[in-house]
């Protein structure tokens, strides 16, 4: 598994790193869970220690400790910082959410015939490649999320006709989610990352993109 994730991280600067971070840890925290684990070097050679809560006007914010009610918090210049240490570095590519009921293939392609039915589009499942436990999980997420879109933008007559060009909907997954087109078919890629997941907005502005 280490080797896996290993392959699958990108080499980034540290505030790149932190930004990725602070966007998984603002969807881990709304379930409960604690936000990403980082020790920082500062350029000075100061170490500091904690959990990355937000990165915003070059300044990343790290809760140090205390509670949530009464946290203590160091604020640290991005550029100040020369090394970032994450504690668990799979959450920068594989989905952080292991606790998550994974649905089964057959759950999921019932899942799709539903949605077929109900738009008048073939959904089906991406290559099997990509359906282990993350995958599944991430596919069954953005399922919903693709049928609400595809549903908005054919409520109306432009919307419809534009759609019209479109038979199949393949839903597979990747560590970072992507829309395409090839010919009648749309190709949506479900994040496997928790920080990646698409917005209705942008889910629905790269679909019309497409159309």
């Amino acid at each position: 598994m280490t080797d896996d994730v290993l392959e699958q991280l990108a080499v980034a600067t540290p505030r790149r790193v932190l930004e990725d971070l602070a966007r998984l840890g603002h969807a881990l925290a709304k379930t409960d869970r604690a936000r990403p684990e980082v020790e920082l070097v500062l350029a000075s050679g100061h170490v500091v220690r904690g959990r990355i809560a937000r990165v915003a006007d070059g300044v990343a914010m790290v809760v140090t400790g205390g509670s949530r009610q009464t946290p203590a918090v160091a604020f640290v210049p991005a550029d100040h910082i020369a090394a970032v240490t994450v504690a668990d570095a799979s959450l920068l590519v594989r989905a952080p959410v292991p606790d998550a009921p994974v649905p089964s293939r057959l759950e999921l392609a019932r899942q799709l015939a539903a949605r077929s039915a109900s738009l008048g589009l073939t959904f089906e499942l991406g290559g099997a490649s990509e359906l282990d436990d993350d995958g599944r999980r991430a596919i069954g997420v953005t399922l919903p999320l693709v049928a609400d879109v595809l549903a908005t933008i054919a409520g109306d007559a432009m919307g419809k006709e534009a759609l019209a060009g479109i038979e199949t909907v393949e839903l597979g997954a990747a560590t970072s989610g992507d829309v395409s087109r090839s010919g009648k078919r749309l190709v949506v890629r479900a994040p496997k990352l928790l920080a990646d997941q698409f917005t209705p907005a942008a889910l629905r502005r790269e679909i019309e993109k497409l159309l």
